[in-house]
């Protein structure tokens, strides 16, 4: 195997490990919101360092692989989307870290009243995002990463409904403001998951096509 591709190979291991540990961090928040498991929401907080020490590592094998290597035409535009697609995982796992934060700073009232379905709906969804960029990135499919755009806009309906409603029950509950906020808050993360996929799935088709896709 040639060095470029041989490195190629190792960025793209290290890509799908981050993706697989992404996904469970975002899966273990939503967990912490259900048990309200104070204990986990420490522990997922805590682990965030090593998805940020994987993204540096990628980042720098990237580097080194254009330094070294210097590669051309769709081997320089895999590396250099690779380094994005590292970045925005990481962003996503902040985004679990930030979940189990805001979980800490809940007391368990009234939180069936507060739209956890939608946040479960829409945790779920995340993940889903999160997996079809993940094989569309695997399978140097295009077309599949392209539909990220359905999954968005589904996303972004379920986080207006959700808003509406968390809303309506504050106003009429006012010793649910503190949770309600914080129910707000994990809604807008998981969107923001979503965004961060879609970016994913955008780089995917500049790494494939050359082409900048706008599918937000």
């Amino acid at each position: 195997m040639h060095i470029l591709d041989a490195k190629k190979a190792q960025i793209e291991s290290s890509l799908n490990i981050l993706f697989a540990a992404v996904s469970g961090a975002i899966a273990q928040s939503v967990l912490c919101l259900t048990r309200l498991d104070f204990a986990a929401c420490d522990a997922l907080i805590k682990a965030d360092a090593m998805i940020n020490d994987q993204r540096k590592m990628i980042e720098q094998d990237c580097l080194v692989a254009i330094a070294s290597q210097q590669p051309v035409a769709h081997d320089l535009r895999d590396i250099v989307a690779a380094g994005h697609i590292a970045s925005e995982l990481e962003r996503l796992g902040d985004y679990a870290s930030d979940i189990a934060a805001t979980v800490k700073r809940m007391d368990g009232a009234g939180l069936d009243q507060l739209s956890l379905d939608n946040i479960l709906v829409m945790s779920r969804l995340s993940q889903d995002m999160l997996d079809l960029v993940m094989r569309s990135n695997q399978n140097n499919d295009a077309a599949l990463a392209r539909q990220i755009t359905q999954l968005d806009d589904r996303m972004d309906a379920l986080l207006k409904q959700t808003i509406d409603l968390v809303l309506a029950v504050m106003r009429n509950k006012p010793e649910l403001v503190n949770n309600g906020s914080c129910v707000l808050w994990i809604a807008h993360y998981l969107e923001r998951c979503g965004d961060r996929a879609t970016n994913i799935a955008e780089q995917v088709v500049f790494r494939l096509e050359n082409e900048e896709a706008d599918l937000g």
